[in-house]
C-alpha cells in the first residue's frame, strides 16, 4: 500500500475534526451522510413494518383483513421509491461536497508525481471515512428515534417499538447502497483529474441543454392523462400500474428542470445588476447543479399538488381509517422531503462559499459590498426554488384532476398540505442559505496571498 493511500484515512479524520476551511465541508459531508442514512433506514423500516403485518395472518383487526394490507405495502413501496432518489441524491451530493477545492488539491498531488490511480483511491478512502462515520451516526439517530414513532398508528394499530427495526441483511443493504453511491459519485467527479491534472485550470462555457427535454416530459404527461382515462385506479392492478407510471412522470421533472433553469437564468446574464448578473452566470455555468439543489423540493411540490384532491374523511368504518392513514403517510413523506431539501440547500450553499472563495475575495478587493454576496446567495436559492415549485406544483395539480374524477375526492386536507409545503420549503431553504453567512464573512476576512 502506498504512503498516500495509507495517509488518506488519517487526513480525512483530521479534516473532519477541524473547525475552519475544508474541515467545515467535511463535517457537513458527515452531517449529510448522517441525515441520508437516518431517513433511508426510517423509510425502509416503515415499508418493512407494513410487509411484516401483511405476512402475519391474524395480526390485524378483522376490518383490515379484506385485502387492504397488500395495498398498504404497495403504497409504502411507492413512497419509498419516491424518496429513494432524494435520499441517494443527498448522499451523492455529500460525496461531491467541496468538489472544486478537492479537485485542485488532488490535481496538485498528481503534478508532484502521484499516479491517477492513487489519486482516485485516496479520494475514495476519504469519502468512505466520511460516509461510514455518517452511517454510524445515522443508524444511532434511527434507533434513538424509534420510541417517537409509537405516537402514531396505522391500520388501527399503534406502531410497535420493534416494528421499524430492520433485519441485519436489510440494514446492511440500505447502508451499502449509500456507500456505493458515495464511491461512484467520487470516482465520476474525479474524471477531469484522471484525464489531465491541468484540465481544471481551463474554465469553459458548457453546451446549452436542448429542447427535446421539454418534449419528452410533455409527451409523458399527455400519455399519463390518456392512460388514466381508461384505467380503473381503484383496483389493485390499476393502482400499481398507475403508481409506476406516475413515478416515471415525477422522474421526468429532473429531465426538464435543468433546461428550465438555463432558460430562466439567460436574461439575467445581460443585466447591469451585479447580484442578478452573478447569480444568473453561476446558474448558467452549471444548470444541472442548480437543479440538483432544489430537486427534492420539486418532488415535494409535485406530491403536495397531487394530494390536493385527497379526501378529508371516509364513508365510515375501515374507509375512514384508510383515509386517515393515507393523510398521515403523505404528511410523513412531505416532512422527510423537507428535511432532505433543507440539508441539501445548506450543504450546497456552504460548498459554493468555499468553491468560489477566490472569486468572492477578488470581488471584495475591488470594492463590491459584502451585501452583494448575500444577495447572490439568496437569488441562487430563490430563483431555482421558484422554477422548481412553479413547475412541479402545477403539474401535480394537473394530474390530480384525473384522480379527483375517478376517486370522487374533494380538495379539503390537501390544500393545507400544499400551502404548508411551499411555505416551509421557502423558509427552510432561505434559512439554510442565511446559515452560511458566517462562512462567507470568514472567507472575506481572511488575509493571505493567492500562492500561500
Amino acid at each position: 500500500m502506498s504512503v498516500a493511500v495509507s495517509l488518506a484515512p488519517r487526513l480525512a479524520i483530521e479534516r473532519i475534526r477541524a473547525t475552519k476551511g475544508a474541515g467545515v465541508l467535511d463535517a457537513m459531508a458527515v452531517l449529510a451522510f448522517t441525515v441520508s442514512s437516518w431517513l433511508a433506514l426510517t423509510v425502509a423500516g416503515g415499508t418493512w413494518m407494513f410487509f411484516q403485518r401483511w405476512q402475519a395472518e391474524g395480526a390485524l383487526p378483522d376490518s383490515q383483513q379484506t385485502g387492504l394490507a397488500i395495498t398498504y405495502v404497495a403504497l409504502a413501496c411507492f413512497a419509498c421509491a419516491l424518496l429513494v432518489i432524494p435520499i441517494l441524491g443527498l448522499g451523492g451530493g455529500a460525496a461531491r461536497l467541496g468538489a472544486r477545492g478537492r479537485v485542485r488539491r488532488l490535481a496538485s498531488l498528481r503534478l508532484i508525481g502521484m499516479t491517477s490511480g492513487e489519486v482516485v483511491r485516496m479520494s475514495v478512502i476519504e469519502t468512505l471515512v466520511q460516509a461510514v462515520a455518517g452511517a454510524v451516526l445515522g443508524s444511532a439517530v434511527f434507533v434513538v428515534s424509534l420510541p417517537l414513532w409509537q405516537l402514531l398508528s396505522f391500520q388501527m394499530l399503534p406502531i410497535g417499538f420493534g416494528e421499524l427495526l430492520l433485519p441485519w441483511w436489510l440494514w446492511l443493504a440500505v447502508i451499502g447502497a449509500l456507500l456505493l453511491l458515495a464511491v461512484a459519485s467520487t470516482v465520476l467527479g474525479l474524471r477531469r483529474v484522471t484525464i489531465s491534472p491541468l484540465g481544471i485550470a481551463r474554465d469553459h462555457t458548457p453546451r446549452r441543454l436542448k429542447t427535446w427535454r421539454l418534449v419528452v416530459v410533455v409527451a409523458l404527461v399527455v400519455a399519463f392523462l390518456v392512460y388514466a382515462q381508461f384505467t380503473n385506479i381503484a383496483s389493485f392492478i390499476g393502482l400499481v400500474t398507475t403508481v409506476v407510471f406516475l413515478a416515471l412522470v415525477i422522474g421526468s421533472i429532473n429531465l426538464v428542470g435543468p433546461w428550465l433553469m438555463q432558460l430562466v437564468a439567460r436574461p439575467g446574464a445581460r443585466t447591469s445588476n451585479v447580484a442578478r448578473l452573478l447569480a444568473a452566470r453561476r446558474i448558467l455555468d452549471d444548470p444541472r447543479g442548480a437543479w440538483r439543489n432544489v430537486a427534492s423540493l420539486a418532488f415535494l411540490g409535485f406530491i403536495a399538488g397531487f394530494v390536493v384532491t385527497m379526501p378529508a374523511t371516509g364513508e365510515g368504518g375501515t374507509d375512514t381509517f384508510f383515509v386517515h392513514d393515507i393523510q398521515t403517510g403523505v404528511a410523513i413523506t412531505l416532512a422527510v422531503g423537507l428535511i432532505l431539501a433543507a440539508t441539501a440547500t445548506l450543504m450546497t450553499q456552504a460548498s459554493q462559499v468555499f468553491d468560489r472563495a477566490a472569486e468572492s475575495i477578488a470581488l471584495d478587493r475591488i470594492g463590491v459590498p459584502a451585501t452583494v454576496h448575500l444577495s447572490v446567495r439568496r437569488r441562487l436559492v430563490v430563483v431555482p426554488l421558484a422554477v422548481a415549485l412553479g413547475t412541479s406544483v402545477p403539474l401535480g395539480l394537473l394530474l390530480s384532476t384525473v384522480a379527483a374524477v375517478q376517486l370522487d375526492s374533494f380538495p379539503v386536507v390537501g390544500v393545507s398540505l400544499l400551502a404548508g409545503t411551499v411555505i416551509l420549503g421557502f423558509l427552510l431553504s432561505l434559512g439554510a442559505a442565511e446559515a452560511c453567512r458566517p462562512l462567507q464573512a470568514g472567507i472575506l476576512a481572511e488575509q493571505r496571498r493567492r500562492n500561500d
